[in-house]
């Protein structure tokens, strides 16, 4: 079976600079949209932005503080070079906002949902560009990290629950109108980090029952080089005995296995299901 090449792993200029572009990307969207609408963005930023409403305080300087704790709590459960690039990026995220602050006098939108969907796909991308590369901005990012390796938790998931909180308690600190509206924001950011953290790296799970399973595995394994798995299986009706081809392909390769699948047998039965997660020669893991 064919090995899976790792771009950004093989090429560290390439994935510095996709970090520095999701950062970028990020502050855009936190500095451009959010804070001109004062909405709050998810995580770490979310809670700097909070006190700079209050208090007037240098975002990117409250988002360092805000880090610190979380970082420890990072270096004892992660790994150390995931660890140390993300509080490279942390440093460079918290210049990025500084720097951007006053990046909304250039994008003339009024429009608060406008401005609550587009920072929240921007913010969110950002931060899926940067996971891509096997890395973080810090912050509650950090905590969803853990939580994935230690229960597999989705890291979506967690940033959900935690912005929901963040918007609990913004609600309180600045009205309901303002929470609902960052409510969209948050789902729009936990949509795109996870539509880009795993972009073109989606796999699926295909079932085909049919009487000339050997013919079909034989054209998967030559064409497609995935490895195949029979299931023996029995009819419920006629009790007749069959074999079940099992295999994992990549979403793009659904329509050979189909167009194959047919084209040996037009009668036999195809099963497509999503799957979370595959690890194993052949498939890009999902670190995060």
């Amino acid at each position: 079976m064919s090995e899976v090449k790792d771009t950004l792993k093989e090429h560290p200029s390439l994935r510095f600079l996709t970090m520095i572009v999701g950062m970028l990307i990020t502050s855009i969207g936190v500095n451009g949209f959010l804070r001109p609408a004062g909405l709050l963005s998810g995580g770490a930023t979310g809670i700097s932005t909070a006190i700079n409403y209050l208090t007037g305080m240098n975002i990117g300087f409250l988002t360092f503080v805000v880090n610190i704790p979380v970082f420890i709590l990072g270096f004892i459960y992660l790994e150390k070079e995931f660890c140390i690039l993300s509080l490279i990026n942390m440093a460079i995220f918290s210049f990025l906002l500084g720097v951007t602050s006053d990046i909304s006098q250039f994008i003339p939108i009024n429009d608060m949902i406008l401005q609550a969907i587009y920072g929240g796909l921007l913010s969110g991308a950002g931060v899926g560009l940067v996971f891509r590369a096997r890395a973080s901005t810090g912050g509650t990012d950090i905590i969803a990290a853990i939580l994935k390796v230690k229960k597999n938790i989705e890291i979506k998931d967690t940033a959900m629950a935690i912005n929901a909180v963040i918007v609990f308690i913004g609600s309180f600190l600045f009205g309901l109108d303002l929470a609902l509206y960052t409510l969209i924001d948050i789902f729009m950011n936990a949509t795109a980090m996870n539509f880009v953290k795993d972009a073109m790296n989606s796999q699926k799970a295909v079932m085909v029952v049919s009487d000339k399973a050997e013919e079909i595995s034989e054209i998967i394994m030559k064409k497609l080089v995935r490895g195949v798995t029979f299931l023996e299986a029995e009819g419920a009706y006629t009790h007749q005995k069959k074999k079940i081809i099992y295999t994992i392909v990549s979403t793009s390769e659904i329509p050979q296995i189909k167009e194959i699948s047919l084209s040996c047998d037009n009668k036999a039965f195809i099963s497509v299901n999503d799957i979370t997660e595959v690890k194993g020669r052949g498939f890009k893991a999902k670190d995060l």
